[in-house]
């Protein structure tokens, strides 16, 4: 049986007793006692306090990337954008994650700048909020939707996007992404696979297999990249064209020299001002980009590896293979069957 709120979930265990209960995030008070004694699985809300099988984004891992993105493209000044207190785990994971790559953090809105304002929106104190920020300014709404607003009013101020603010939302909604101006760049969870991970909790209840407080967090996938931030906020104009121009031919041959050619300035120059502005080589810096590449490849395609390694500019896939471990950590095979949804299970 399937039943949407508001609805007596009391009355319903009361007359059809279920042998299962999966119950989503827009329910919100006390566990119906009706249901304590089925299996009972959680989604998108964590209940596992409650001795209740919960099924979660991993918030840290989604703050991770947003950060990790804003920074990789330059962006030192970070904040965050949430219209109530849901959302704390993620804001909180991403100011760590910020700060330890080396960025400015400016007020968020709601944890540092609106709390009196509560849950609504305040255009004009919006407004001025965005436009007290440092610019260039990376800000990750906490919900696509959020991320809206922000751009809404980051126009009414005069502020460019993503020149002066670049946003990134979570959830890839593509409805939302694609509505927002310019299109959102998002972080993307793969919701499809919820249902799934609460299909084998409540199949493995069914057969007597204890889940209660079992938490399975399911793992971003990456930041789709869209408009609202794909800019370098990088302040040296060597540099910046430098990466800009890496970006726009990773898939090909590339030498220092040529980089160097292409931005009209000695190799030696452009090797001193890469150190400076970005702490890392010419070198390291396109090894970076082709990775960043294959990630994104590894999880939104099927092709093989050696296709991805041609795609990225590696000459095969062993080279490919030794470039991601060290820039990700694990091989590309794990992390194709990371990616693609195959969450873990928490006690």
């Amino acid at each position: 049986m399937h039943c949407q709120l508001p609805a007596n979930l009391e009355r319903l265990a009361a007359e059809l007793p279920p042998s299962a209960a999966v119950i989503g995030p827009t329910f919100s008070g006390p566990w119906p006692p009706g249901l304590r004694d089925c299996v009972s699985v959680a989604i998108n809300t964590d209940r596992c306090r409650e001795g209740i099988a919960s099924v979660v984004p991993d918030h840290a891992r989604i703050a991770e990337l947003a950060a990790e993105h804003l920074s990789a493209r330059g962006f030192r000044n970070l904040t965050t954008f949430r219209l109530d207190s849901w959302g704390a785990l993620r804001e909180e994971r991403f100011r760590e994650v910020a700060l330890r790559c080396g960025a400015q953090l400016e007020p968020g809105w709601w944890s540092d700048a609106a709390q009196p304002l509560c849950r609504e929106e305040h255009p004009a104190a919006i407004m001025a909020w965005l436009s007290r920020l440092r610019k260039p300014c990376g800000i990750l709404a906490l919900c696509d939707g959020w991320a809206r607003i922000v751009a809404r009013y980051a126009h009414a101020a005069g502020l460019r996007i993503p020149e002066d603010v670049a946003l990134v939302g979570v959830d890839n909604d593509d409805f939302e992404c694609e509505l927002t101006v310019p299109p959102l760049s998002s972080v993307a969870v793969p919701w499809q696979s919820f249902g799934e991970r609460a299909a084998r909790l409540v199949q493995l209840g069914l057969r007597g297999t204890p889940i209660a407080g079992t938490r399975v967090l399911v793992q971003p996938l990456e930041v789709v990249v869209r408009r609202s931030s794909d800019a370098f906020a990088i302040e040296d104009a060597l540099v910046s064209a430098g990466v800009a121009w890496i970006h726009e031919h990773v898939e090909g041959r590339l030498t220092v020299p040529m980089i160097a050619d292409a931005v009209r300035v000695s190799r030696q120059r452009l090797e001193r001002h890469f150190r400076r502005h970005l702490g890392r080589t010419i070198v390291e810096e396109i090894r970076r980009a082709r990775v960043e590449r294959a990630r994104r490849l590894l999880s939104t395609t099927e092709f093989a590896l050696p296709e991805i390694a041609r795609r990225t500019g590696f000459t095969n896939a062993a080279l490919l293979s030794v470039a991601f471990r060290r820039e990700v950590g694990v091989p590309p095979g794990a992390y194709r069957r990371h990616a693609r949804g195959a969450g873990h299970a928490q006690d």
